[in-house]
């Protein structure tokens, strides 16, 4: 089973730590056992994280055309 998942994360660079929204892995016991290398979204907090998905819900349900590669130059 799998989900995505608001994980703290530690980083290199100021500040200490960041906020990435992942897909996280889970054992049959459903404890967690790994999580996706890419962050999906990036914050410095949970509510930023949940503030840019629903921007992104809100954009994906505008009723513009569907992209392709080709609309790219």
């Amino acid at each position: 089973m799998w989900n995505y998942r608001i994980i703290k994360r530690g980083s290199k660079n100021e500040p200490e730590y960041y906020y990435a929204l992942n897909e996280v892995f889970y054992k049959k016991n459903g404890k967690p056992l790994a999580f996706g290398d890419t962050d999906a979204i990036v914050g410095n907090s949970p509510e930023e994280i949940i503030e840019m998905l629903e921007i992104m819900l809100a954009d994906a349900k505008k009723n513009k055309p569907v992209l392709t590669e080709e609309d790219f130059g």
